[in-house]
């Protein structure tokens, strides 16, 4: 099995020891052993990240597709962009299946999903959450956003972890020595493989257009089938949403925002 993800493999090879060989897709490069059966875990991100900044993941794909005599590629997001891309290598090689584990759906629908009408409002929703109530996610676009957060939110006394690309294996470490922060936050890494606390508000800090990854990213809650919320600066992709109920929840929170962000002492605002 090949999986994109460090923290994903490690914890295969924990769970499944000898049983079945895990790799990464630069581990694999290095070694070049060949199975009858490849399994190809969280297909979208080799069809992704391997078309921007991991290159050598699509080289993996494509060097296993055609010496593997059976090749499986498990996804819980099955674009239509990625079905026209692969049909090529199918025609080519009749040995490769799709396993498709989500049919783009979420498990569990958000109970709450408010389009914000900028980044700048949920900045200030942010701060002014209570301490100690529940574990809230954030994602950021850049790795210096998610490092300027963790220092903004700590200085406000709030509890955090974060992630950035390529510290995924860490994860599992830092939720033990804080098992329940106030937030988390990290770029799109979290969005797969690494299980998380029970997640019950998501703030996005920027626009989400690829619908494989905002199904992804916004599936981090109601793993369990708790409720949860979500803060974003898109519509949702395929849910009901309503513009008008929208517009009023966003408004009553605004006034609610308005009062605290008055109340806030002088040392609230420094850096």
């Amino acid at each position: 099995m090949i999986s994109p993800l460090r923290a994903l493999a490690d914890e295969c090879r924990k769970n499944w020891q000898d049983s079945i060989d895990v790799m990464t897709p630069e581990e694999w490069l290095g070694k070049q052993i060949f199975r009858k059966i490849v399994i190809f875990d969280e297909f979208h991100l080799f069809f992704y990240w391997g078309d921007t900044f991991r290159e050598r993941m699509w080289e993996c794909f494509l060097e296993l597709s055609q010496f593997s005599e059976q090749t499986y590629l498990l996804t819980a997001t099955l674009s239509e962009a990625m079905k026209k891309e692969i049909s090529f290598f199918e025609t080519q090689f009749d040995r490769i299946f799709w396993v498709d584990q989500g049919n783009q759906r979420l498990k569990t629908s958000p109970s709450v999903y408010l389009k914000a009408p900028s980044a700048k409002w949920i900045k200030d929703l942010i701060e002014i959450q209570p301490k100690n109530e529940s574990v809230k996610l954030i994602f950021c676009r850049y790795r210096n956003e998610v490092l300027d957060w963790e220092k903004r939110l700590r200085h406000l006394g709030f509890t955090t972890v974060s992630c950035l690309g390529g510290e995924s294996q860490f994860m599992p470490a830092k939720l033990e020595i804080t098992p329940f922060p106030d937030f988390i936050i990290s770029t799109t890494v979290l969005s797969h493989g690494v299980n998380l606390p029970r997640i019950q508000k998501i703030y996005f800090l920027y626009p989400v257009q690829n619908i494989d990854f905002w199904i992804q990213m916004v599936a981090r809650g109601g793993r369990r089938g708790e409720s949860y919320q979500v803060f974003a600066l898109e519509r949702p992709f395929g849910l009901k949403w309503n513009w008008w109920t929208n517009l009023l929840a966003v408004s009553w929170i605004s006034l609610k925002m308005r009062f605290k962000l008055t109340l806030r002492p002088a040392w609230f605002l420094k850096d």
